[in-house]
């Protein structure tokens, strides 16, 4: 989102779901709302603040010259404790007028309570205080930021709490803050994903931040991490905003690694929207800058690089190719250890080059098929005896989408046109709707003894490739499914693998015909499911030849859609067409009247 103040599309502009009966949103739901007024239960210290939805600055921009909303927003106001942290905002001299111009939130985990007292004994539902809030800020250099709400911004408090102005795109240190407390303000650079791990003696849900303080010169980076219950702020934060904290936990601060702070039980924290310093344009974007460490950063654009443009030390490239072929895993070892490694051939018409993954993302990447097409983000590039090498691992963050696979494509109308297998190419990705003739069972592998048809395999869970059995060198059947036997993955040199790491998977063909032409394909393990309708375990669980054999049978005339597949294998003259993805014809949506 360019926009300096465009929130999440999900957030709830309205306090009417805590007042109207049998509304229940779910905890995490985000609330966008705006602070009309504070004040303190008579009689008591206790600070409240008189809340309502606030509204998008885009519905700020949309008012008419008599001020009112042309979008229609709830107005009803709801009280809630404030929370005994953010009272030095209301008392400090530091903060003095921090409320006077309607401050806005965005907050989470919110729930309501009949706090009793009310005329008639009616009740005074109220917002229970939470923690997982953030107060909106704003400046004036956003470009995208309505005229309307330029009149009353934060550049005072940034300066004064965070030491920090807004000068020539980005943030810079002024002057030294004024409140004294620990206090941040950073840039988020990538949100992490919550975890499970062992804390003060339990178990509980962890989020790290990664940040960078472009204010410091050079930028330096730091890790906010959140645990248990904190782990809510999550909802109200993305990627390329800026977060400010007021009374952080400082961990750790040591030179040459990342400073690392926690969300404390005093911390208050601010949130700024990412800011462009001009709408994006079509040239802007073709120009691409090198960074402070002289690195060609595509991180922030969006459009997609082709293959026969890739040089030396390019980074956060985003890049769409066909698989030509997936190696064995190639571990690399040294004295720190062993990681894995995995080269993947790519090919998108104007280049083929070569990828090595690392890691999780090696292994992930071994599952994916020659010829399907695959969009790669986080990719960068290093140069190997003149050729440029693609690398991607789990430290860049790298990260793929298998197009090919993507069976929700298939029911909508709209998203993909059909082409006819009369008139399909020699190597090209489409969707064809046509029906099943017949369904052939194809497995020469190693499968399951209760395999009465020959139409499984026995592959390795990780890498969904076929596993061998050291026992049986001669026989492709196990004949026994009782018995143990000791199976080897070659592809990812694992030896004598545990038995909840090998299952079954169907290895068939389809004959289908469109009316155009009638041809016999072969099907991916997760399509051949779809089309027999049975999980290969129910499947060997069926008691004999003739139930099973009835399974294939089962899908002949169907009307189906498919994601298929046409390719040529490396140093091969013949056509291999695969069907990656399928959905009933019946399940696809009615055309689109917009």
């Amino acid at each position: 989102m360019a926009s300096g103040q465009v929130m999440q599309s999900d957030t709830h502009r309205t306090v009417e779901p805590f007042l109207a009966r049998g509304v229940r949103l779910p905890p995490d739901s985000v609330f966008g709302l705006i602070i009309n007024k504070i004040e303190t239960i008579p009689g008591t210290k206790i600070w409240i603040w008189r809340v309502a939805g606030a509204p998008a600055p885009l519905d700020v921009a949309a008012r008419g010259k008599d001020g009112r909303s042309r979008r229609t927003l709830a107005e009803a106001q709801l009280e809630a404790f404030v929370h005994q942290r953010y009272y030095p905002l209301i008392e400090a001299t530091e903060f003095d007028g921090f409320f006077s111009n309607k401050r806005t939130v965005l907050a989470t985990d919110l729930r309501v309570a009949d706090r009793g007292g009310g005329v008639n004994g009616h009740p005074v539902y109220t917002l229970l205080p939470t923690t997982s809030l953030a107060f909106e800020l704003r400046i004036k250099d956003d470009p995208n930021l309505p005229d309307m709400l330029r009149t009353h911004t934060d550049e005072k408090l940034l300066k004064n709490i965070f030491g920090v102005c807004y000068n020539g795109g980005k943030f810079s240190k002024c002057t030294e803050p004024l409140f004294n407390a620990d206090q941040l303000w950073c840039r988020i650079e990538y949100i992490g994903p919550v975890e499970r791990v062992a804390h003060n003696g339990k178990q509980v849900d962890c989020l790290t931040i990664e940040c960078v303080l472009e204010h410091e010169d050079p930028e330096t980076a730091v890790n906010i991490v959140l645990w248990e219950e904190a782990v809510a702020m999550e909802k109200l934060l993305k990627s390329d905003y800026y977060i400010g904290l007021l009374c952080p936990v400082v961990v750790s601060q040591e030179p040459g690694s990342p400073a690392i702070v926690e969300y404390g039980g005093q911390t208050i924290t601010f949130m700024m929207c990412g800011i462009r310093n001009s709408t994006p344009t079509y040239a802007s974007q073709l120009s691409i800058a090198y960074n402070g460490a002289g690195f060609l950063d595509y991180r922030r654009y969006a459009h997609k690089l082709q293959l026969c443009q890739c040089r030396k030390d390019m980074i956060h490239l985003t890049l769409i190719s066909r698989i030509v072929a997936v190696s064995d895993n190639m571990p690399y070892i040294d004295s720190k250890g062993s990681i894995d490694r995995y080269a993947v051939r790519l090919d998108d018409g104007t280049a083929v080059c070569d990828m090595t993954l690392w890691g999780k993302a090696g292994r992930l990447a071994s599952r994916l098929l020659p010829g399907q097409l695959v969009l790669w983000q986080n990719v960068e590039t290093t140069v190997e005896n003149g050729d440029v090498i693609l690398n991607g691992s789990d430290d860049d963050r790298t990260t793929f989408f298998n197009i090919s696979e993507m069976s929700g494509v298939l029911v909508s109308a709209t998203l993909c046109s059909y082409t006819s297998l009369a008139q399909l190419p020699r190597t090209a990705n489409r969707y064809v709707k046509a029906r099943i003739v017949e369904v052939i069972s194809a497995s020469e592998q190693i499968r399951d003894a209760r395999d009465r048809i020959s139409a499984t395999t026995l592959v390795h869970t990780l890498c969904r490739r076929r596993v061998v059995c050291s026992d049986k060198q001669s026989s492709q059947q196990l004949e026994n499914p009782t018995d143990f036997y000791y199976f080897d993955c070659p592809s990812c040199n694992s030896l004598n693998l545990k038995t909840e790491d090998v299952v079954a998977v169907f290895v068939i063909r389809a004959r289908i015909d469109d009316g155009t032409d009638s041809i016999v394909v072969d099907v991916a393990a997760a399509a051949a499911m779809d089309i027999l309708r049975i999980p290969p375990e129910q499947f060997l669980s069926l008691s004999n030849q003739r139930e099973q054999q009835n399974v294939l049978l089962e899908p002949k005339g169907r009307e189906i859609v498919v994601s298929i597949t046409s390719y040529c294998a490396p140093l091969s003259t013949e056509r291999d067409i695969r069907i990656d993805a399928v959905c009933d014809a019946a399940d696809v949506g009615a055309p689109s009247l917009v």
